[in-house]
């Protein structure tokens, strides 16, 4: 049985640096399980204990943006 202490925990795959997040929760019995990159196939974490990882989402992050926009600058 689980209680209702929820964290939101942070996760970068060693392979190819995507960022992750899980929830994890408390649970009385142990319990194990890994999970697995959706771009490179990578382990990004694994656990055993008295907590489960679930709702593993992909961060989404803004891309990196290189250079100026010059729109509206008057030139």
């Amino acid at each position: 049985m689980a209680n209702s202490i929820w964290t939101i925990e942070e996760f970068t795959c060693p392979g190819c640096s995507m960022n992750y997040t899980a929830t994890r929760e408390e649970h009385v019995e142990p319990h194990s399980g890994h999970f697995k990159c959706s771009i490179c196939s990578g382990e990004v974490h694994a656990w055993s204990g008295k907590h489960h990882f679930f709702g593993w989402q992909a961060v989404k992050t803004r891309p990196p943006v290189f250079g100026r926009r010059w729109a509206g600058a008057g030139w």
